[in-house]
């Protein structure tokens, strides 16, 4: 693809939180670095790395968008991340892929919850980044309170630009490193008015950097000074070992202070050969040789209306070529595809060849999905597939027009295929599909996007909870009969139960129990059919009935006329009436809720918890973030991603997955009971 070597290979991310400006940054160093002619203006929808429709409408980026560029003789790929809760794991999936990050931080409003979010994810995958700070052009941007917030956050930040003025009079940066200044007309040397502070800044500077090595700390400390060359190499050091966060400013839709932060970009975080070796699944480190076998991982899947569907991946090791074989090692399948494509934005631009560090893709992959991981056929090492975070809102789906499934559950599959942290699943109990994703917005993005790429409408609504029924005591010789007399051949079955509660989880047991011939052992199986079928609509709420064991015990049959049909009714006729003599009760599905807010709101939401009838498992401290677990109704957590956000401001998360099945207290057991009454009523 490039007469790059290994080393000069860089693939890093733009993280931080929405609205702050990292697209805006993205378009900046894109246009510096000559891959763009014009500055993309993401108010003016000009810009290269907003793509669809709906982020051009909101202004917003709602997906991760890939470009591949050269400059200064090195190849780069930057990855412009979603900072809306809602699609920022679109970003986490993509920076497991890459080396390392560019935290945008707004100098006029300081960290946000997604600023924390995504420096966390960082810290969690060891992950080396920068901070800029944005906006110094801005009324009420402050660059050492911004500074300062960095410090609180945990990220240890180091100052390696100073900004020149502040709102309509800045003017550029100066930069630390090596004592210059750099202003929109060029290179020029250090104003007067900021020479003290750049003097003092700088042996801030050089003094963090000392105390992250020994060697360094020590001529530090004889000879009071480092050489340029010492604290560029500590600083280096320092940065990829996650020790210290560059901090870097500048204002991006001014495209200032852009060349130093790229400069910076390639100096302090590493190539695809300085990184951290990834690690296959036996332990064993993986190089970045171009000579090795292939293996890459998946970080991105793409539905282009012209090329298919496009899987982006980035190159391990190895080297690969246009019309090449593979294996998905993550499925077991093997691929085949044609030409590469350097992705540009929206733009895809065919290339020869892709090694360690590059990021390319390829149409109609026929098996393989986002986090998978590719290798050659033979020799290949096993790296470990993505992890892909898992949605927390559901909504039931539907198609407004009858005779749309088809096609509206097609559709749903080909953007499910594309976003994997969406979810389209049938709840067996109540019939309903549901679409699961990270929140509200997200989860109605993909409708439009539904009606916009595939033309088909859908309708949205909160989905049913899937109670059960179950017994708490034992019925013993509770008799199902059927007697039917018609004139000609008739329909006689009588069995009779027994029933008993069976623990949590256990299901439906049938315990045949019959003897001397009560009832025909070739009629003895449709008893049990009709008790499995009575069990799917129990007899307080039509929910399924489970964790029962059904003990058949006795019956009676007609030479001519018990068949098999009778014997399946009075199974079920016989269910149904031991059931109600067995004390039923309804149970609720259990959730184990994680909640991820800052110290500050601990209070209100275990109060908000224990209002939604949970029980708080446990409260930890994960650096400034509090992390609570707790057990919680389903029912109560249907709407709780919006009244979580609406309570901390945005700056809380959660996490939820099934726990068990536990009894519904009274008055919901009450209230359930009487819903499927009056729903019963209005069906008749």
């Amino acid at each position: 693809m490039k007469d790059v070597k290994v080393n000069d290979t860089h693939c890093f991310a733009l993280i931080g939180h929405a609205g702050d400006g990292k697209t805006s940054l993205g378009e900046a160093i894109l246009h510096h670095a000559g891959a763009t002619t014009a500055l993309g203006i993401v108010s003016e929808q000009t810009a290269h790395l907003t793509m669809l429709p709906e982020e051009k409408e909101r202004q917003s980026t709602m997906t991760s968008s890939i470009f591949g560029f050269e400059w200064s003789g090195k190849h780069l790929t930057l990855v412009d991340t979603p900072g809306d809760s809602n699609f920022q794991a679109d970003g986490r999936i993509a920076l497991c892929a890459l080396d390392g990050a560019i935290l945008l931080v707004s100098a006029t409003s300081g960290p946000k919850v997604g600023t924390q979010r995504m420096w966390q994810f960082c810290q969690s995958q060891e992950i080396p980044l920068l901070a800029f700070l944005n906006a110094m052009d801005k009324e009420r941007s402050d660059f050492t309170a911004t500074v300062d917030a960095l410090k609180e956050m945990g990220a240890n930040p180091v100052v390696v630009t100073l900004p020149i003025g502040h709102a309509d009079g800045f003017k550029g940066v100066v930069d630390l490193l090596n004592m210059s200044a750099l202003t929109a007309a060029g290179e020029a040397e250090i104003p007067g008015e900021l020479a003290a502070a750049a003097a003092d800044a700088r042996a801030q500077l050089v003094e963090a950097v000392a105390e992250c090595d020994d060697t360094l700390l020590e001529k530090y400390l004889e000879e009071g000074e480092l050489t340029n060359a010492e604290v560029a190499q500590g600083l280096v050091i320092a940065t990829r070992a996650r020790q210290l966060t560059p901090v870097y400013c500048g204002a991006a839709t001014s495209e200032l202070g852009i060349e130093t932060l790229l400069q910076g970009a390639i100096q302090l975080l590493p190539s695809a050969a300085d990184r951290e070796p990834w690690k296959a699944a036996n332990g064993e480190s993986v190089a970045a040789d171009p000579d090795a076998p292939f293996a890459a991982v998946v970080l991105k899947t793409i539905i282009d209306r012209y090329a298919g569907t496009l899987s982006a991946f980035r190159v391990v090791a190895g080297t690969t070529r246009p019309d090449s074989n593979l294996l998905n090692l993550t499925r077991g399948q093997k691929e085949r595809f044609g030409k590469l494509h350097l992705l540009r934005g929206g733009e895809h631009v065919e290339v020869d060849a892709a090694g360690p560090g590059d990021i390319v893709a390829v149409a109609k992959l026929k098996s393989t999905h986002t986090g998978d991981v590719l290798g050659a056929e033979k020799g290949a090492p096993e790296l470990p597939a993505i992890p892909i975070p898992q949605g927390v809102v559901s909504y039931a789906i539907s198609a407004k027009s009858k005779g749309d499934e088809d096609k509206v559950y097609a559709s749903l599959g080909r953007l499910v295929e594309e976003d994997p942290t969406l979810h389209l699943g049938r709840e067996a109990s109540t019939g309903e599909f549901l679409l699961t994703g990270m929140g509200e917005l997200h989860v109605r993005i993909t409708v439009q996007k539904l009606q916009r790429l595939f033309g088909v409408d859908v309708e949205l609504k909160r989905p049913k909870v899937p109670y059960r029924e179950t017994i708490t005591r034992r019925a013993e010789h509770i008799e199902g009969k059927l007697k039917k007399q018609t004139g000609g051949k008739g329909m006689f079955g009588v069995c009779y139960l027994t029933v008993e509660p069976k623990p949590r989880g256990e299901g439906i047991e049938f315990v045949d129990k019959i003897k001397g011939g009560a009832i025909p052992r070739s009629l003895i199986p449709a008893v049990e059919k009709g008790i499995y079928a009575a069990c799917e609509a129990g007899p307080l709420a039509g929910y399924p009935v489970v964790d029962v064991r059904v003990y058949c015990i006795d019956g009676k049959h007609h030479a001519v006329d018990s068949n098999e049909m009778a014997f399946k009714l009075a199974g079920s006729f016989g269910l149904k009436a031991a059931v109600q003599q067995a004390k039923p009760i309804l149970l609720e599905p259990m959730m184990d809720v994680e909640v991820s807010i800052p110290g500050s709101f601990v209070g209100d939401i275990m109060g908000d918890l224990s209002s939604r009838r949970g029980r708080v498992q446990s409260s930890e401290a994960k650096g400034s973030t509090q992390v609570i677990q707790a057990q919680v109704p389903m029912s109560e957590m249907l709407e709780y991603a919006s009244q979580l956000t609406s309570m901390t401001g945005g700056q809380g998360e959660f996490h939820m997955e099934f726990s068990h099945y536990d009894e519904a207290p009274s008055h919901v057991k009450e209230k359930i009971i009487a819903e499927a009454g009056n729903a019963r009523a209005e069906d008749a």
